[in-house]
């Protein structure tokens, strides 16, 4: 699989709920002006706005909540 969204630099996780797979994407703009939501698997290959953010976080015993962090999902710290 090549890019997820959820390695993206402009995706949201939702914050209210750990256990969502979703949360919003900065830059896919809906028409009621907010972003659009988009799962943290989907594929982002062939997204022109794709940004691979630089760290991913996975301890949360660091940081209590910051918009890099990826708790069991599946994803590496890097």
């Amino acid at each position: 699989m090549g890019n997820r969204c959820g390695d993206c630099n402009n995706f949201l996780p939702n914050s209210s709920n750990s256990a969502a797979n979703d949360g919003l994407c900065k830059v896919l703009i809906e028409d009621d002006g907010l972003g659009r939501i988009v799962d943290v698997y989907m594929d982002a290959g062939k997204c022109d706005k794709f940004e691979a953010i630089d760290r991913v976080r996975t301890n949360v015993g660091e940081f209590m909540w910051d918009p890099k962090l990826r708790v069991a999902r599946g994803f590496d710290e890097k």
